[in-house]
């Protein structure tokens, strides 16, 4: 019954978001870093919080899902609506990145929040985050790739928020994913990459307030690409960022697959798919693959 609703939702806003062309970014907007996972998220990531002006927790998960399945508790208290939007976030498997026992804090304090918006919920929830890791930044942003799938929601519920599109090579991404053992097969991931390009793609096109950028930019000249970055999302850059610690950030620590994001920045994950992935894989992608690969400037 969930995904029934859940999928009937996401058709309906994927249907109203030509709307969003009306709503240009906020000065102080969330920032969502969207695309691909395995596509430099979460050196963004490191490097947006060096600046000290913003804060991006660790993958959330499930911020999509229950941007769906909120309405089904239009019946609930607002007590209850709240308890159920930190169960959500505490059942997952990755909690434990965030670094925290429980949500019971922020549900008290969240049971007096005026207005009783979803909105104003999850801004109150990201501050919170913020708060507790130790950030003084009064602007927040999430780096979830699984956000992809769910972009129509989202961006319904932030018109306003500014959308980082990460593009990377999708056979070096692909072969990422293989390695690190989070996707099984070099064809699963490829369409994994190919969806998740789509779905950033069809945002662009409604959306005043989507930048799309290269991995393989970032890496080459971080400077520069950082520079373009921070002065479209409007914050401060300076290039000591690009070397900065920003101590602890849960998941890096703990997930295997993030372990070379604390070190510098450098070009050799560019093009490691020539001497890696075979002819036999390639030709296994599905076809949606080889069209962004061509779209993206990659053929």
């Amino acid at each position: 019954m969930y995904r029934t609703t859940s999928n009937l939702v996401r058709r309906y806003n994927s249907f109203a978001m030509p709307r969003l062309r009306l709503v240009p970014a906020s000065e102080d907007a969330p920032l969502f870093v969207v695309g691909s996972g395995r596509s430099g998220n979460t050196l963004v990531r490191r490097i947006l919080m060096a600046s000290g002006q913003i804060y991006i927790p660790p993958e959330t998960y499930v911020l999509g899902e229950l941007i769906e399945l909120w309405p089904r508790t239009m019946m609930l208290s607002w007590r209850e609506r709240v308890w159920l939007f930190c169960a959500q976030f505490e059942k997952h498997e990755h909690w434990p990145t965030f670094g925290l026992p429980n949500l019971d804090e922020f549900a008290t304090e969240a049971q007096h929040l005026r207005p009783r918006r979803l909105r104003s919920l999850i801004e109150a929830f990201y501050l919170y985050l913020a708060c507790k890791s130790g950030s003084g930044a009064q602007r927040w942003g999430d780096k979830t790739p699984w956000n992809t799938y769910h972009l129509p929601s989202i961006a319904q519920r932030f018109p306003d928020a500014r959308y980082l599109w990460l593009v990377r090579d999708g056979r070096d991404v692909a072969l990422s994913y293989r390695d690190s053992g989070l996707i099984g097969s070099f064809e699963g991931a490829a369409r994994r990459w190919g969806d998740a390009n789509a779905s950033c793609a069809r945002l662009a096109r409604w959306s005043p307030n989507v930048l799309q950028m290269r991995y393989e930019d970032l890496v080459a000249d971080p400077e520069a690409a950082f520079g373009k970055v921070f002065d479209w999302a409007r914050l401060d850059f300076d290039p000591a960022m690009l070397s900065t610690s920003v101590g602890p950030m849960g998941d890096v620590e703990r997930l295997k697959h993030h372990a070379s994001v604390a070190g510098a920045i450098s070009t050799s994950s560019i093009g490691k798919w020539r001497n890696t992935v075979s002819e036999r894989e390639l030709a296994a992608a599905p076809a949606n693959f080889n069209h962004w690969l061509s779209s993206l400037g990659y053929a």
